[in-house]
C-alpha cells in the first residue's frame, strides 16, 4: 500500500495537484525515489508550468521532512531542476529563495559540475526573472567562475553562447562581471572566451553588439586567440551573413586595437574571409572598404597562395556587390595577376565557374583592363583562362560573350594544355551534353584560326571527340556537319585505331541523328571498310555487336552494306564475321531477326568458323544459355539459308551439343529450393527445328557425349523425352549413375517408341496420320512414312522389355534398369556366399557331363545347407543348387511375368523376372557351342558371381544339350573373357542396349 501510495504520489506532483499531494504525503514517503533517484520534490521543480500550487506543494514536502538537497542519479538537486526551467516566472524566484532559506546549497553540483547558476545562464531566452534568479544565486554565495568538469565553462560562457541575446542578457553579463566573473576565462575544448563565443553567433543582433562592447570596456582581450588561433574579429569576419550589426562590431573591434591581418586557419586574415563570402552584400563591401582603409593586407595570401581577389572570383555566384568589391580591390592595388600555388590568376578562377553570368562578363573585362593575363598558364597542367571556360560542362550565351572577349583580347586559340595537349576546342567537345552554345563556340574557335585537326596527346582530333560522345544530338549533328565541311579530316585514327565511323557506330543509343551522322561521313569520304590496327573491326562489326540493336541499327547497317560495307570482313582476334557478331547476342530481339535475315540474304558466308572455337553463327546461337522466341526465329532463317547444321566447333560439338547443354531443370524432379528452374520453351523449339533438318541426334563431341547424356546429366527431364522421341541412342549411357527419378521418366519414352512400332504394323496399309498421346500426355502426329525410316523387325529384344516394363509398376522398373549392371544384389551374394563356404570346407563346385549337380565330397550337403540357413524340407525337395538353377531355369522358360521368391529361414529374395531377361542378353554370343570333347570337371570355388551367371545363361537359354559334353575353357579364364569383350562399369550397359536400339 506504502509502495502505490508511493506511485501515486510522483504522479500528483507531476500534475501539479495540491489535493492530491495533502491526500497521499506521509512522512515514510516523502523522500521515496523513483529509477532516476527522483524524489517527490525534484518532480515538482522539474514541472514546466510553475505556480502557485507548485509553491504550497513544495512548503508541505518540506514541511513533512523532505530532503531539500536529494540528488538524482546525475546529482541533480531540486534547485537544478527548478533553474534549468525555460519558462521562469515570479512563482520560480519564490520557490529559488525558498529553497536556498531552507539550506538548498547554491553551489550543489551535477555530475558536470554545473551549479544552478550555470543552469539559469544556459537558458535560451533570458528573460527579467532569470536576472532576478541569478542576482539572488550570487547574493547567496553563488560562485560566478565556477567550473563545469566537461569543458570548463563558467556562467559567463553560457550565456555568451546564447543564440538570442536580448537586454536581460546584457544586464546578466553586466552584473556576473560586477561580482567578478573572469571576463578572459578559456573554455577546455576549443580554449575560447566569452568574446569569441558572442561571434560564434551566425546572427549577429544589436544586444551582440552591446555585449561586445561591455565585454571589451571591462578588459576582454581584443586579440586573445583560441584553440586554432582566432581571434573575436576573425570569428566575426568568418560569419557568412554579415549585417550591420557585424559592421558595427568590426568597427568597433578594429577601432579599440584588433589585429586587422591576424591570420588563422589556412594561414587566412579577416579580409580573406570576408571576400570568401558566398553571398555578399552591401555589408560585405562596407566591410572590405572599413578594413582596407585600416590597412588590411589587399595582396595577402593564404596557405595556397591565393589573396582577396583569388577567393572573391572563385566564388561560383557572382552578384552585383562582387564586381563593386573586386572592382574597388584592383583600383586598390590588388595584383590582377597574382598567382596562386597553382600559378592560377583570379581570370582564371572567373573563368573555371561552371555557370557563367552577366556578372562574370563584367568581371572578366574588370580584370583583362587591369592588366589581366589572358594567356597566363597554371602550373600543373599549364592551362590558360581559355581552357577554363571551354571545358564548363554548363556552356550558355554568357560563355559565349567571354570567349569572344578573350579571343579578341589576344587569347592563344592553339594553346595546349600540359597533361593531355589539348586545345580549347578539344575541351568544347568533350562536353558530354553539347549543346547550342557548344556549336556556336566551335564555330568561333574555328572562324579565328584554331585548328581543326589538331591532335592531343592521344592522337585525338576535335572530329574525333565528339564522334566519341556517346549521347548524341541535334548539336553534335551541326557540330560535326560543321567540321566536316571545314576541312576536318574524315578517316584520321586514334584511341584503339578507331576512326570517327567505328565510334558512331559502336555507339550504343543508335538514333535518328546518329543515322544522319554516318551519312554526312560516308558521303564526304569516309572509308565504310576502315578496320582498326589490333582487331580489323570495320565499322559494320561494331555496330552488329551492340547488345540492345534498334530500328536505327537495322538501318544503320542496311545503309552500310548497300554502300560497299565487306559483309563478311573478319576480325583478327576470332576471325568473326558481321554475322557471328550479331549471333552472340543474348538476349536478340525484333531487330536481331531483320538484321540476320538482311545478312544472311545480302552475301554473307553463313558456314564460316570463328578462330579457336570453331564455331559458325548457328554454334552462337545455341551457346545462349536463355534462347528466347528471336533465337528460335534466327534458327529458322540460318538453317533455311543452308547453314550446315552438323558442323562441329574444337570440341566436335554441334549446334545441337550446345543446346542441349542448356542447365534448365524439371521442376518436377527434387532439386535444391534454392535453384532458379527455368521454364524456358524455346530450346525445345529450336531442338525441334534442329532435329526436323537432319541434325544428328546420335552425335558424340570430344568427350563421348551425346546431345542425350548432356541433357540428363543437367537433368533437363523434358529435353530428355524429346530426344528420346526422336531416336536418341542410349548406347554411351551409364544408367547407374542416372537419379532415380529420371530412370522412371525415361521408361514410358520405351513404350512409345513400341506403340509406334506396333501401330505401324497393324496398318501397314493405311498410310493416314494418326495422333499419338502417352500416358505422360506427351501428344503428337505421327505420319506413317516416318515409322516407316524409324522401325524395322530385328527389335525384338526391346519389345519383350517393353511389354514386361509396361505391366509393371514404374518403381518395379526403375530398379531393374537400375541393376542391370551393377547386379542382382541379395541373389548374387547368396550364390556367392555358397562358393564361400564351400571354399572355407574345402567343398568343391563340380560340373559333370550330363548335368549341373552339387556334390560334397563328404557326403554331406544336408547339413552344410542346413548350416547356412535354408529350409531343410526345402533343400531335401532341391537337392541343393542343383535344384536352385533348374527352377530358375524353368521360371524363365515359362512366357510368364510374375517374379518369383527364395526364400530361406534369414531373408527372402525376390528376382523380377526383367532381372533376368536383360541379364541374359548381357552374355549373348559370349559363350562356345557345346561340342564332344571327353568329360571335364572344372573347379568354381572362389569364382565371382558372374560366372554363376553365365551359367545361367546356358539353363535359361535352354543351350545346354544334356547329351554333349561342354567345353569350357575359355569360361575357366574368366577375367580374359572380360578383357575380351571389355565388359566394365561403362560398357556393359552398352552391351545389353546394343541390339535394343
Amino acid at each position: 500500500m506504502e509502495q502505490n501510495n508511493s506511485k501515486d504520489l510522483f504522479e500528483a506532483c507531476k500534475q501539479n495537484s495540491i489535493k492530491d499531494v495533502q491526500f497521499l504525503i506521509s512522512k515514510k514517503n516523502v523522500n521515496t525515489t523513483n529509477q532516476k533517484k527522483e524524489t517527490p520534490l525534484h518532480l515538482i521543480c522539474q514541472n514546466k508550468n510553475i505556480n502557485e500550487n507548485s509553491i504550497e506543494i513544495i512548503n508541505l514536502l518540506v514541511s513533512k521532512g523532505a530532503d531539500i538537497n536529494a540528488k538524482t542519479s546525475y546529482q541533480e538537486t531540486p534547485l537544478h531542476f527548478i533553474c534549468q526551467s525555460p519558462n521562469q516566472n515570479e512563482y520560480s524566484i519564490g520557490i529559488v529563495k525558498f529553497l536556498v532559506s531552507n539550506g538548498a546549497y547554491s553551489n550543489s553540483k551535477n555530475k558536470n559540475n554545473e551549479t544552478p547558476l550555470h543552469l539559469i545562464c544556459k537558458n535560451q531566452n533570458q528573460s527579467q526573472y532569470s536576472l532576478e534568479i541569478i542576482k539572488y544565486l550570487v547574493s547567496n554565495g553563488g560562485d560566478v567562475n565556477a567550473k563545469t568538469t566537461e569543458k570548463e565553462e563558467t556562467p559567463l560562457h553560457f550565456i555568451c553562447q546564447s543564440l538570442s541575446q536580448n537586454q536581460n542578457s546584457i544586464e546578466i553579463i553586466k552584473f556576473l562581471i560586477s561580482k567578478g566573473a573572469d571576463i578572459n576565462a578559456k573554455n577546455k575544448d576549443y580554449e575560447e572566451t566569452p568574446l569569441h563565443l558572442i561571434f560564434k553567433n551566425p546572427n549577429p543582433n544589436i544586444s551582440s553588439f552591446e555585449i561586445a562592447k561591455i565585454l571589451i570596456s571591462k578588459g576582454a582581450n581584443k586579440n586573445i586567440k583560441n584553440k586554432y588561433e582566432e581571434t573575436p574579429l576573425y570569428l566575426i569576419c568568418k560569419n557568412p551573413n554579415q549585417n550591420q550589426h557585424s559592421f558595427e562590431i568590426i568597427q568597433y573591434l578594429v577601432s579599440n586595437g584588433a589585429d586587422i591581418n591576424i591570420k588563422a586557419g589556412y594561414d587566412q586574415a579577416p579580409l580573406h574571409l570576408i571576400c570568401k563570402n558566398r553571398n555578399q552584400n552591401q555589408y560585405s563591401f562596407e566591410i572590405i572598404k572599413y578594413l582596407i582603409s585600416n590597412g588590411a593586407d589587399i595582396n595577402a595570401q593564404n596557405i595556397l597562395s591565393s589573396t582577396p581577389l583569388h577567393l572573391i572570383c572563385k566564388n561560383r555566384n557572382p552578384n552585383q556587390y562582387s564586381i563593386q568589391i573586386i572592382k574597388y580591390l584592383v583600383s586598390n592595388g590588388a595584383y590582377s595577376n597574382s598567382k596562386n600555388k597553382n600559378n592560377e590568376t583570379p581570370l582564371h578562377l572567373i573563368c573555371k565557374n561552371q555557370n557563367q553570368s552577366q556578372y562574370s562578363l563584367e568581371i572578366i573585362k574588370c580584370l583583362v583592363s587591369n592588366g589581366g593575363d589572358v594567356n597566363a598558364k597554371t602550373t600543373e597542367k599549364e592551362e590558360t583562362p581559355l581552357h577554363f571556360i571551354c571545358q564548363s560542362l554548363s556552356q550558355n550565351q554568357n560563355s559565349i560573350e567571354i570567349i569572344k572577349f578573350l579571343i579578341s583580347k589576344g587569347a592563344d586559340i592553339n594553346a595546349k594544355n600540359k597533361d593531355y595537349e589539348e586545345t580549347p576546342l578539344h575541351l568544347i567537345f568533350k562536353n558530354p551534353n553539347p549543346n547550342i552554345s557548344s556549336f556556336e563556340i566551335a564555330k568561333i574557335l574555328i572562324s579565328k584560326g584554331a585548328n581543326k585537326n589538331i591532335k592531343n596527346k592521344y592522337e585525338e582530333t576535335p572530329l574525333y571527340l565528339i564522334c566519341k560522345n556517346p549521347n548524341k544530338n541535334q548539336h553534335s549533328f551541326e557540330i560535326i556537319k560543321y567540321l566536316v565541311s571545314n576541312g576536318a579530316d574524315i578517316n584520321i585514327k586514334a584511341g584503339y585505331d578507331q576512326a570517327p565511323l567505328h565510334l558512331i557506330c559502336q555507339n550504343p543509343n543508335p538514333n535518328q541523328k546518329l543515322f544522319e551522322i554516318i551519312k554526312i561521313l560516308i558521303s564526304k569520304g569516309a572509308d565504310i571498310n576502315i578496320k582498326t590496327k589490333n582487331y580489323q573491326e570495320t565499322p559494320l562489326h561494331l555496330i552488329c555487336q551492340n547488345p540492345n540493336p534498334n530500328l536505327y541499327s537495322f538501318e544503320i547497317i542496311k545503309y552500310l552494306v548497300s554502300n560497299g560495307a565487306d559483309i563478311n570482313a573478319k576480325t583478327a582476334n576470332y576471325n568473326e564475321t558481321s554475322l557471328h557478331l550479331i549471333c552472340k547476342n543474348s538476349n536478340p530481339n525484333q531487330y536481331s531477326i531483320q538484321i540476320i535475315q538482311f545478312i544472311a540474304s545480302n552475301g554473307a558466308d553463313i558456314n564460316i568458323k570463328s578462330r579457336y572455337f570453331d564455331e559458325n553463327p548457328l554454334h552462337l546461337i545455341c551457346k545462349n544459355p536463355n534462347p528466347n522466341q528471336q533465337s528460335f526465329e534466327i534458327v529458322k532463317i540460318l538453317v533455311s539459308k543452308g547453314l550446315d547444321i552438323n558442323a562441329e566447333n574444337k570440341d566436335q560439338e554441334t549446334p545441337l551439343h550446345l543446346i542441349c547443354k542448356n542447365p534448365n531443370p524439371n521442376p518436377n524432379l527434387n532439386h535444391n529450393k534454392n535453384l532458379n528452374l527455368n521454364k524456358n520453351q524455346y530450346p525445345f523449339e529450336i531442338i525441334k527445328i534442329l532435329i526436323s533438318n537432319g541434325a544428328d541426334i546420335n552425335t558424340k563431341n570430344k568427350y563421348n557425349q551425346t546431345p542425350l547424356s548432356l541433357a540428363i546429366q543437367n537433368e533437363n527431364t523434358k529435353l530428355i523425352q524429346l530426344l528420346l522421341m526422336n531416336d536418341a541412342n542410349l548406347f554411351y549411357l551409364d544408367l547407374n549413375s542416372i537419379k532415380k527419378e529420371i530412370i522412371e521418366m525415361m521408361i514410358p519414352i520405351y513404350s512409345i517408341n513400341q506403340d509406334l512400332n506396333n501401330l505401324f504394323k497393324s496398318n501397314e496399309d493405311n498410310l493416314s496420320d494418326f495422333e499419338i498421346q502417352s500416358n505422360d500426355s506427351i501428344k503428337f502426329k505421327v505420319h506413317k512414312l516416318i515409322l516407316l525410316t524409324r522401325f524395322d523387325n530385328n527389335k525384338t529384344n526391346l519389345q519383350k522389355f517393353i511389354n514386361i516394363c509396361k505391366r509393371k509398376p514404374k518403381e518395379e522398373v526403375e530398379i531393374a534398369l537400375n541393376f542391370i549392371y551393377t547386379g542382382f544384389p541379395d541373389f548374387d551374394l547368396f550364390l556367392q556366399d555358397i562358393d564361400d563356404r564351400i571354399t572355407k570346407k574345402k567343398h568343391n563346385l563340380q560340373i559333370n557331363e550330363n548335368e549341373f549337380e552339387i556334390e560334397n565330397k563328404e557326403n554331406k550337403s544336408k547339413e552344410f545347407f542346413q548350416e547356412i540357413g535354408f529350409d531343410s524340407k526345402w533343400i531335401e525337395s532341391k537337392k541343393g543348387r542343383k535344384g536352385i538353377l533348374k527352377d530358375l531355369s524353368k521360371l524363365y522358360q515359362q512366357n510368364e511375368t510374375k517374379d518369383f521368391t527364395i526364400i530361406s529361414e534369414e531373408k527372402e529374395i525376390k528376382v523380377h523376372k526383367l532381372i533376368l531377361i536383360l541379364r541374359s542378353e548381357l552374355y549373348k554370343g559370349m559363350f562356345l557351342s557345346v561340342n564332344d570333347s571327353s568329360n571335364q570337371v572344372h573347379d568354381y570355388s572362389g569364382k565371382s558371381f558372374e560366372t554363376i551367371h553365365q551359367l545361367i545363361y546356358f539353363l535359361y537359354h535352354d543351350k545346354f544339350d544334356k547329351t554333349k559334353k561342354i567345353n569350357f575353357k575359355i569360361i575357366e579364364e574368366f577375367e580374359d573373357l572380360k578383357d575380351y569383350y571389355q565388359l566394365n562399369q561403362n560398357s556393359i550397359i552398352d552391351l545389353i542396349l546394343k541390339d535394343f536400339i
